[in-house]
Parts: structure tokens; sequence; C-alpha cells
């Protein structure tokens, strides 16, 4: 009984622990000299005053390699363990170990740098005895206390008013993780019609998402028309907080001629517009006009043959 309760003590330290430290890792760097590779993972974004994880894995590239430290530093950084060794390590052999760091609560928005430094001793072939060896290397560290949502989108340029038309685009997020996210698209010049909205459960950090709305104009649309349309986002920090983006697309749109099949996509040159579509008299006109190629070519092959 008294193991059991050791055992379920550990396990609960364990999970206790976990939750603190998370490593969410998104970002990585390499590190590499003549007898050493490291390579560093570490959250692509901190909020101020989050603990975080930076993992690390060290592999000899060559042989007779000892006493290796590893030192994390940073103003910007706290640290109950920031430096941790390994007394020897054979060639092509790794060895992996977390920090577990805290940034500052009052640290503004934006990158700070911090310093991995690695002491090790090699011996070489001809060296009497290990020689020590020193190399240090900077890295970044994004830190944010909003999410930070951004929008690229595509529209055809040219619609014909009443037939369905794509606005595709993503929505990334630069920031911490931002919560309830809602797209919407409309437009203040006519009215847009369709699947013109969405909503998004959380968008994590250093995270995208694709969209897609398939939209209309009015059918009745009087003259060709010049069309602003907006994409709107808002989304909630941890916080709660309201936080609101836009972003914007000029489509223009016209009626579709009687005879007109094709795509509505086209080209300015100077005042004049024009689109690859194909009128259907021009088809049947191209039609007729190849049949009567055919017919005189026949009749002009019987004419030869009935000569020689």
């Amino acid at each position: 009984m008294f193991a059991l309760r050791n055992v379920l003590s550990l396990v609960f330290v364990s999970v206790l622990i976990s939750s603190i430290f998370v490593p969410v890792y998104a970002l990585q760097t390499s590190m590499l000299d003549p007898n050493l590779q490291i390579t560093l993972e570490y959250p692509d974004v901190i909020k101020q005053g989050d603990r975080f994880v930076l993992s690390s894995i060290i592999k000899a590239t060559t042989d007779q390699i000892s006493n290796i430290t590893l030192s994390v530093s940073s103003p910007e950084l706290y640290s109950a363990n920031n430096t941790f060794s390994v007394i020897k390590l054979a060639k092509g052999s790794t060895f992996g170990s977390n920090f577990e760091l805290e940034t500052k609560s009052d640290m503004p928005d934006g990158e700070f740098v911090a310093n991995i430094q690695v002491i090790y001793f090699v011996k070489g072939m001809f060296d009497a005895n290990p020689v020590k060896n020193t190399f240090v290397q900077a890295f970044h560290l994004n830190v944010q206390s909003n999410p930070i949502l951004s929008f690229d989108i595509q529209a055809p340029n040219n619609v014909f008013s009443g037939e369905p038309f794509s606005i595709k685009g993503t929505v990334k997020n630069q920031g911490i993780k931002a919560q309830d996210v809602q797209i919407s698209a409309s437009s203040q010049d006519t009215n847009l019609e369709g699947r013109k909205s969405l909503l998004l459960s959380s968008l994590d950090s250093g995270k995208s998402s694709d969209f897609e709305f398939l939209v209309n104009t009015p059918k009745d649309l009087d003259i060709p028309t010049h069309i602003v349309i907006h994409v709107n986002g808002t989304y909630l920090d941890d916080q709660n907080r309201s936080h609101f983006i836009q972003d914007s697309v000029n489509v223009f749109a016209r009626h579709r001629g009687i005879l007109e099949i094709g795509d509505a996509n086209g080209v300015w040159l100077g005042t004049f517009f024009i689109a690859p579509v194909v009128g259907v008299g021009t088809i049947v006109s191209s039609a007729i006009g190849f049949f009567i190629f055919l017919w005189h070519f026949k009749n002009r092959k019987k004419q030869k043959s009935k000569r020689s």
C-alpha cells in the first residue's frame, strides 16, 4: 500500500511538472563546429512571464570528446537549471536535455537574443592531453502578449454578375494562441450572396488555416462595377480581449452577354477590357466556315482526279 502511494505521488508530480513546462516545439536552430553538432528546439512565440522548455540535442562528430558543458544565458530569461554536462560522448552518439526557462514579465513585445555556450575537451592523435574548446552562438526568441493574425487573400479580378466565384485565403497567427476566430466577407458597393463566413474555435501560435468563400454579386447589377470586398476577422486573446483584422480585394463585375461562354477574367488595355469569352455566334460561324472549307477541298480533289 505504501509503495502504491509512492507510485501515485510520483505520477502526480510528473503530470504537474509536464503541465507547467509544456514543450511546444516550433523553431529549430543548429550549431556546428568541427567536433560537435548542437540542435535546439523551442516555441516560435512565448508570452511574457511564461515558462517554456528549450530542448537540446548534442551529437559527437569525432572521437575522444569529454567533459561537455552546455549553458543558456540571456538577461531576459530566468532559469533554475541553465547548465548541463556530459562526461563522455562517443562518435556518432547523441545526448538530449531540456532547459526549463521563464521570460521576464515586464519585457516588451518583440524578439530578444539568448546565447548558447558550449565547452568541451577533445584529444587529438598527437595531443598529450585533451584540449579545451569553447564556442558561443546566439539565437532569437520571440515574445508577444497578444495574438497577431494576418491574411493572405486571392480572388479573381473579373466576375460575371449573379454567377458564383471563389475568394480563397489563409489566416496565420504570429502571436500567442487566438480564440474564437471569426472571418467574414462583405462589400459596401453591393450585396454579396453565398457562403461568406467562417468560425475557428482557436488558432495556435505559429499556425495557419486556409479558408474559402463562395459568393456572387446580384444578378440585376445595373452597370459594370468595380467592387471592393472586405475580409474581416475578429478574435480573442487569453484575457478575452477582442481584436480586429481586415484586408480587401478588388473585383470588376459585369453582365455576361447573351451569346458569351467562358471565364470573366481578362485584362485591361488602356480603357478597353479584353476577356477570354467567346460568343456562340462566333463558334457557330467558325464551324460553318470549317465545313465549307472541307466541301471546297473535296470538290477540288474530285476535279483534279477527273482531269487526270
